[in-house]
């Protein structure tokens, strides 16, 4: 009865949960207490090890003089950041204690009532590999959680980190895994798609969407089919707000526990240069072949997918999203469009007001696509030759020339009124 989108992101992780009342769904965003004693939306992806080795999650009081890890899922999924040195073995260890910590506290409040989808940055190559990664960091915290700690938060708390490595299991991913617990895993650019097209507000045709989070930068190009997205290519971009802003320069050495971008002057001009241009080359990628699947199909005219595409959305989300300096429009696609509380079901969601006014739903709406997909996680390409399916074999229309009259005749032939 409730399904939990669990959008364990590189900078900040967010939780919508979807519950089930009869026929009525309701959806609601989990509020995290943070160090000054306020509530948020959204918990930093930090662990911090005290003197004491011991483990805090999320927000850090300020000053703090412990060791700060950050950027451990982006190294978990294979994804390397210049800024962490933490191999792929450590950053899945820290990344089953930060989801375990999450899932005491879900437990507290639902009992085991609940299943996870979860997004994983990926692209159509790496799709496979990055659900198993995904599968076996929730699959063992749910063990950290459940078999070795018994619910018991307050113990897992005062476990030292010798203890956690001691204690801690890491499950290999199988199908029977991923069923016992009931996971389901969604690239994250498909998730993203979601609050969009369920609500039928992207009409048939094609579309682009880039969602700009923390540490990378998902897109995805596709169509809408019965309120469904049918995804024709992905890719993940390990390029996001934190490259943007030179995060790994804020964080080092400790100086600052914040690395959120608050002000449009923190983006890096160089760096912002080289975002755009890595989006640019995607983007002109998927725009040369519909060109060149349009050619080898049809016998129209080229204009006509140019002024198919002219009207067609390039859709933002993401934190990225809410700085215009980041959205530009890239090859083809000229409709600039930002996600925001217009295309969400606004009644099902608690709160709506509060999120409409802190401008959170493009930051939020991963989370949200996770909640509200319906589908298994096998997510599979559409061909991409399939776009112009419809369109196979079509020719411009040829106009058949005029009968010319010859001069200085007149044929009844020619005029059934004056004949007649």
């Amino acid at each position: 009865m409730i399904t939990v989108g669990l959008d364990f992101g590189t900078h900040q992780t967010k939780i919508c949960i979807e519950r089930k009342e009869g026929v009525e769904l309701e959806y609601s965003f989990v509020k995290f207490n943070d160090s000054k004693g306020g509530l948020k939306y959204t918990l930093p992806t930090v662990i911090g090890i005290d003197e004491d080795t011991r483990l805090t999650y999320g927000f850090l009081p300020h000053n703090y003089k412990g060791r700060i890890i950050r950027y451990f899922k982006q190294s978990a999924f294979c994804m390397s950041s210049s800024s962490n040195a933490l191999s792929q073995q450590e950053s899945l260890f820290y990344s089953i204690l930060y989801v375990a910590n999450l899932l005491f506290d879900l437990e507290e409040q639902y009992g085991q009532m609940f299943t996870i989808q979860m997004g994983a940055p990926a692209d159509g190559s790496s799709i496979v590999m990055a659900k198993k990664i995904a599968t076996t960091i929730v699959a063992s915290a749910y063990r950290l959680v459940e078999d070795v700690f018994e619910n018991d938060k307050k113990s897992f708390l005062n476990a030292t980190l010798q203890t956690l490595k001691e204690l801690t299991e890491i499950v290999e991913y199988s199908y029977s895994i991923k069923e016992e617990y009931g996971l389901l895993v969604f690239p994250e650019a498909y998730a993203c798609l979601k609050p969009l097209t369920s609500q039928g507000k992207i009409s048939y045709g094609m579309s682009l969407m880039i969602d700009v989070g923390g540490g990378t930068t998902d897109i995805s190009f596709f169509t809408v089919l019965n309120g469904k997205p049918q995804v024709y290519d992905y890719f993940s971009i390990n390029k996001g707000l934190n490259y943007l802003t030179c995060a790994e320069d804020k964080v080092k050495d400790n100086r600052s526990l914040d690395s959120n971008v608050k002000n449009v002057i923190e983006i890096n001009a160089t760096r912002l240069i080289e975002f755009t241009k890595e989006v640019g080359r995607i983007a002109n990628h998927l725009h040369q072949k519909l060109i060149n699947e349009f050619r080898s199909q049809t016998n129209l005219k080229i204009e006509r997918l140019n002024a198919a595409l002219k009207n067609r959305p390039l859709i933002y989300s993401g934190g990225g999203s809410t700085f215009p300096n980041v959205i530009r429009v890239y090859d083809g696609f000229k409709e600039l469009k930002v996600i925001s509380f217009n295309e969400w079901n606004q009644k099902a969601v608690k709160d709506i007001s509060e999120i409409k006014s802190r401008n959170l739903c493009p930051i939020l709406s991963t989370a949200y696509g996770l909640a509200i997909s319906t589908e298994n996680d096998n997510i599979k390409l559409t061909p991409f030759r399939d776009i112009f399916k419809s369109m196979r074999g079509a020719s411009e229309e040829v106009k058949k020339p005029q009968r010319q009259r010859p001069m200085g005749n007149f044929s009844y032939m020619d005029d059934y009124d004056a004949w007649k």
